[in-house]
């Protein structure tokens, strides 16, 4: 019987709809309909099932996916929301990770929570981590609060418990109280829609299905009530983020489920392409309007993931939206679209996306009003795009509109014309998709360049060949329907569900039984979701653990054999942890190229699917033709290689059966068009799908002289292309390290320096004291080992404070990079080791020999194996060995990346050396730094900054120079080196300095050796900002990330409406260690992350909570409590801790703290602002200090050492941010909001 199947999928700019019966595919594309979605998915439906000669009734199959939950969260429009939360969590969702995703904009700002504090209810209730009940739910309290919220008119509620994952019990019995209290208020519990250990994702998911549950319902029911009026009788389906398909039951539940459901389309279509082409490696380009989206697949399959972000507001970068724990296609989202804006940033480069210019008005082809310049205004100029095929010739296509837009925009006198600023266009968002995959192929650990390009979307076969070139693919394929190919990827979607649960299990520890009856339970409530939607279907069964080496933080996901769980009999726990421990280190082999030998391997989470499996398709048929089309009319289309105009072919795809076209050529159809260059052609295959290979490796750059113009273009791109690569180099090291400070919290820094140790590009991940430190560094080692006497192979390294970042914690790697027989660049990486011997994390030291083993600058590898007597010294005077060797191997992988990266660029275009492109970068940035430093007044200023010290207050005397040609800091006068270790070498002195300098001056500059050289920073010798050897430097971090603070007491009388008031600045770390539980004789350490709140900026309050300068992650509580025997009984907000001003200052935070056990623990403090605050500046008051104390009132000392007693708490009070401006001038808006927030709760901080 003839199955007719029908597939809608709206995005942002367009809605797609795909109709399928036998071998026919009818498809349509209109623009969305954002106000009222419904009206273009039923026009639509109606329009292919006319040109079908179908009624609604003859649907056998009718699959939806939509932007509606993510418009809805990323457009703030969903219902009024509470969370209902364990008693001194409610602020988990507003800190977050408590870090800065963008460490030089001092506007920053992290998403607003969807649930406001003053309906974020803390209800007393606790769990620990291993599932003992410590305070049973409070009822009574959780009445009384819910019948408040109904009173107000909440319509739907978040419950999240603290360790709810292992253990739903509590939030189960406050859901019954909620229902029986509000019947009609939707209810959605954490331990539901995301059983995962995180508080703040879980959390963070919970409150997105509340958020969007009620909108979302009722715009389901109203399209499955319209769709049945039409006559439709089949169900409808919901693609889901995983890539399976849902009933509408699911979907009205859990809705969140829903968001990202497009992109699955799209990757799915990819994943049956290539089963069909046995194809067993392939990279799936979905570029739409909006944005595009990039996905690895492996053996026929998409990877999965269980992490995403929704809404990134601020460039699609990590960290600036909304975390969601939801089974996802693992792939990576870029504002990279036909509508995507360009313009030029402030080096005069072109800059493209992430603004949009969406559908309404779009972009200026469109004749809709649109007056910014956009991809598809680009490939329109190029001649890319023909008017009379452009969306099916819907459209009012006005070419002239794109020469306007375009030239107004990017053409200037002394800069680009209108040719060279449209391939520009075209380029630069070529090389951002590029770059995009290869840092989502270093994170899958996949080899991309072997594999095939399948590319599908509106605008993805325009722009799919370049950006193959770019990676290094020969193979690319254009889907029939490729306008439309995530709606086709909705018509073979399967059932599926995938069920986790969170269980921490140390491998030799595993208990068989146990396993089997989690996965089984798991396994038969994943199978009956799957059956609502597919009742008869065969179905298959998987499981994935999420694994690690016991010390790390990033899990990897590794698959399950659930024959060899399952067999008969039932195996013994030795043989399954051997093979599970096989299974993981394969992984991690694949992932990171290596494994490390001695260490135990733990899981964290285990997963299981279930699928319906649906018909395969027969395998394609693809044969080469040997005629090729001639006589085809011409039209002229710019060459991206030479930048000059000539002739391209025209063809219709329709007419490419049994014949190939050579480029340059267009292959043209209703909804898109390919562009293929010189050196391509293509073909059809059996089905009609177009088939698009490289006829030889490269062209002869002889035949084709690239214009000057392109080359000043190209310069542009490679310089991207640099801070791409270092950027590949930081996720490497991310990924694999051991060190909790550089895995999860970004305490790092990679970089390229060419042969005479300039640095050419720093990676946008890792800390100021890193970044700028190491830029000094790569100098040190060629004074040691000049660059004509390294060698292919070699690896440098060095732990010197004076010549690395700071202190012996960090280790520096140095690779040389070579390209035909000569050294065109060196690699450099640092991050923070576990430990280093001595006296560990502390300011104890009296001087360096006190803190651990010193490694001089040396040569630790030769053809890249490591010197097995330095190998020995390491691991002979350290406490950890095996993580510390783990993390100087990821040092040395992340540089093996970039070097191949940076060959690989070197290759494309046919460069020597980086001698001229290094001059470029650094005289562009040297030169783009003296015109913002020339804006300011010329003259001096003073300041000074008393700190806390250890045994007495110290001063920070500043004084800044402002000329023509430098910014100049000298720290004369502040006081002398200290006999504990928070001395600062100059080194890490200089970059924090620099570091706030380059926040006011200059902030979009990228950091390189030209922008840094016009900051210059002296401190007199022997002073604490320029200890000499052997001073004790061990916590340089307390006084050195202090000093942008000092050079914003000069810089706030220069520019005093760009300079923030003080903050908490230095770091508040968690250190502490003892005992385990009674009956447990090992140890353990907690180290976490933790700030109290920044200084109130121009324009704004202060990060609350948040680490500036140093822009580090916090660790989760429930992290912490599973890696140590502490309980977190509070951590939220301190209330009034923000300095009073028109901006006030960013709140700190109170933590308590105690053993679960009643035993007693080790704290190590290392903090200021106890006895000196935060300063207010421009009339705001000073923040609050911080203070240490035990729950009966005894002080804790805010430096040092202090034995927490058995039974006792610690509370941490952390200090707040100055206020900025005169409290009277604060708005009554903000005032209101303060009070009803509870930031603010006493009478004189109301400025009256």
């Amino acid at each position: 019987m003839t199955s007719v199947r029908v597939a809608v999928d709206i995005g942002g700019t367009f809605t797609d709809v795909a109709l399928e019966i036998e071998d026919r595919l009818i498809t349509k594309k209109l623009l969305t309909t954002s106000q009222a979605p419904a009206g273009a998915v039923l026009e639509g439906v109606t329009h292919v099932l006319r040109e079908a000669s179908l009624a609604p009734s003859d649907v056998d199959v009718f699959v939806h996916g939509t932007t509606l939950a993510t418009n809805a969260l990323i457009e703030r429009r969903g219902a009024k929301t509470a969370l209902l939360t364990t008693a001194g969590m409610r602020d988990s969702i507003e800190m977050a990770h408590e870090n800065r995703f963008e460490q030089y904009d001092l506007a920053m700002m992290r998403p607003d929570p969807l649930v406001p504090r003053d309906r974020r209810i803390g209800i007393p209730e606790r769990l620990s981590s291993t599932g003992d009940v410590l305070l049973t739910l409070d009822e009574d309290l959780l009445a009384a609060k819910v019948v408040a919220l109904r009173d107000e008119g909440v319509e739907s509620i978040a419950i999240g418990f603290l360790h709810s994952y292992l253990d739903s019990r509590h939030e189960i019995l406050a859901r019954g109280i909620v229902e029986s209290l509000c019947p009609d208020v939707a209810v959605t519990l954490s331990s539901e829609v995301c059983p995962e250990i995180r508080e703040y994702e879980r959390f963070s998911t919970a409150c997105a299905n509340a958020y969007i549950q009620p909108l979302v319902a009722e715009y389901l029911n109203d399209l499955e009530s319209r769709r049945r009026e039409l006559g439709m009788r089949c169900p409808m389906l919901l693609m889901q983020s995983g890539g399976g398909l849902g009933t509408l039951d699911d979907a009205l539940r859990f809705p969140v489920k829903l968001v990202e459901s497009g992109p699955a389309g799209g990757a799915l279509l990819s994943a049956e392409l290539a089963r069909s082409f046995q194809i067993d490696r392939a990279l799936s380009f979905d570029m739409g309007g909006t944005t595009a989206k990039l996905c690895i697949i492996n053996g026929g399959q998409p990877r999965t993931s269980r992490e995403f972000e929704i809404g990134r507001e601020y460039r699609f970068l990590a960290g600036s939206g909304i975390p969601l724990r939801l089974p996802v296609i693992e792939m990576v989202e870029i504002g990279a679209g036909g509508s995507s804006i360009a313009r030029l940033d402030n080096l005069g480069r072109i800059s493209v996306g992430p603004l949009s210019a969406g559908s309404d008005p779009g972009p200026a082809c469109y004749g809709r009003g649109g007056i910014s310049p956009t991809v598809t205004d680009a490939d329109v100029a190029l001649g890319r795009i023909l008017p009379d095929r452009f969306a099916g010739g819907d459209l009012t296509f006005t070419k002239e509109a794109s020469f306007t837009a375009i030239e107004s925009s990017l053409v200037t006198d002394d800069g680009f014309d209108l040719d060279t600023a449209s391939l520009g266009i075209a380029e630069v968002v070529d090389e951002n998709m590029a770059t995009a995959a290869r840092v989502h192929a270093i994170e899958q650990g996949c080899d991309i360049t072997k594999g095939t390009l399948i590319a599908f979307g509106g605008a993805a076969p325009l722009h799919a060949v370049r950006v193959a070139e770019k990676l290094g693919i020969e193979d690319i394929l254009i889907p029939s329907g490729a306008g439309v190919g995530s709606a086709i990827g909705f018509l073979h979607a399967p059932a599926s569900h995938e069920n986790v649960r969170t269980r921490h299990l140390r491998l030799d520890d595993l208990v068989v039984e146990e396993l089997s009856s989690m996965l089984t339970e798991m396994l038969q409530e994943a199978e009956d979701v799957v059956r609502r939607a597919a009742k008869h279907a065969e179905l298959t069964r998987g499981a994935k653990a999420f694994m690690r080496y016991r010390g790390q933080g990033h899990e990897i996901t590794v698959d399950l054999d659930l024959h060899e769980i399952f067999q008969t009999p039932a195996p013994d726990a030795s043989h399954l942890q051997k093979v599970f421990e096989e299974a993981f280190v394969d992984e991690y082999r694949r992932l990171y190229g290596r494994e490390i030998t001695g260490l135990a391997v733990e899981a964290l989470s285990w997963v299981v699917t279930v699928t319906s499996v649906e018909e395969e398709r027969p395998l394609e048929k693809t044969e080469r033709p040997l005629p090729t089309a001639t006589d085809l009319p011409t039209v002229l289309v710019s060459d991206i290689a030479t930048g000059v105009s000539g002739p391209a072919s025209v063809i219709d795809r329709n007419h490419l059966a049994k014949v190939r076209i050579e480029g340059p050529a267009l292959i043209v159809e209703d909804q898109t068009t390919t562009v293929l260059p010189a050196n391509y052609e293509g073909w059809l295959t059996e089905n009609g799908h177009l088939q698009v290979r490289r006829q030889k490796a490269t062209l002869n750059h002889n035949d084709r002289e690239t214009s000057h113009k392109l080359k000043d273009l190209q310069r542009d791109i490679m310089w991207n292309r640099l801070i791409a690569v270092v950027q590949e180099q930081a996720t490497t090291l991310v990924r694999s390290a051991f060190s909790t400070s550089t895995r999860e919290a970004g305490d790092l820094s990679a970089g390229v320096f060419d042969p005479q140790g300039r640095m050419l590009a720093q990676s946008i991940t890792g800390t100021p004291g890193h970044v700028n430190s190491m830029a000094a560094s790569v100098q040190h080692f060629i004074d040691v080992f000049p660059a004509h006497t390294m060698r292919p192979g070699d690896i440098y390294l060095t732990n010197d404070p004076w010549k690395g970042t700071g202190h012996l914690f960090d280790i520096v790697v140095v690779t040389p990079v070579f390209r035909q027989d000569q050294i065109v660049a060196l690699f450099a990486c640092t991050s923070h080791v576990v430990d280093i011997g001595g006296v560990g994390f502390s300011s104890a030291s009296r001087e360096i020999f006190h803190e651990g083993l010193q490694l001089p600058i040396m040569r630790f590898a030769v053809n890249e194996i490591f010197d097995p007597n330095v190998v020995a010294i390491i691991e002979g005077n350290v406490r950890d060995s095996v993580q510390v060797m783990g993390d100087i191997y990821s040092l040395a992988a992340c540089n093996r990346v970039g070097a191949d990266r940076l060959l690989e660029m070197m290759a494309e275009y046919d460069l020597e050396n980086l001698e001229v492109l290094g001059d470029y970068i650094i005289r562009t940035s040297r030169s783009a730094m003296l015109e913002e430093i020339r804006a300011l007044p010329q003259g001096s200023w003073t300041s000074s900054m008393r700190v806390d010290g250890v045994d007495a207050p110290l001063d920070i005397v500043t004084k800044m120079s402002i000329t023509a040609q430098a910014v100049t800091i000298d720290f004369q006068g502040t006081s002398p080196v200290q006999p504990q270790g928070i001395n600062v070498p100059m080194s890490y002195t200089d970059a924090y300095t620099s570091f706030g300098v380059r926040c006011i001056v200059g902030p979009n500059i990228p950091n390189n050796a030209g922008s840094l050289e016009v900051i210059r920073v002296t401190a007199p010798e022997g002073c604490i900002l320029n200890a000499q050897r052997p001073a004790a430097v061990n916590i340089r971090h307390v006084m050195g990330q202090m000093l942008p603070d000092a050079v914003y007491g000069c810089l706030g009388q220069v520019l005093p409406h760009k300079v923030p008031a003080e903050g908490t600045s230095s770091l508040w770390n968690l250190l502490a260690s003892g005992q385990w539980d009674q009956g447990r004789s090992e140890s353990f350490m907690m180290m976490s992350f933790n700030s109290g709140g920044a200084g109130a900026r121009p324009g704004q309050d202060g990060l609350s909570a948040t680490a500036f300068p140093s822009g580090v992650r916090n660790m989760p509580v429930e992290i912490n409590e599973v890696v140590s025997p502490l309980i977190f009984w509070q951590k939220e907000f301190r209330a009034d801790s923000g300095g009073d001003g028109e901006f006030r200052g960013g709140l700190g935070q109170v933590v308590e703290l105690a053993h679960r056990s009643d035993g007693e623990f080790v704290f190590s403090a290392t903090f200021e602002r106890v006895r000196h605050p935060a300063r207010g500046r421009h009339g705001g008051e000073n923040g609050m200090t911080g203070r240490l104390t035990l729950d009966d009132g005894t002080p804790v000392a805010a430096k040092g050492n202090t034995i927490v007693p058995s039974g006792r708490h610690l509370i941490i009070e952390f200090p707040g941010g100055g206020g900025l401006g005169n409290p009277s001038e604060r708005s009554s808006q903000a005032r209101k909001r303060d009070r009803q927030l509870g930031y603010v709760t006493h009478e004189e901080k109301e400025g009256k």
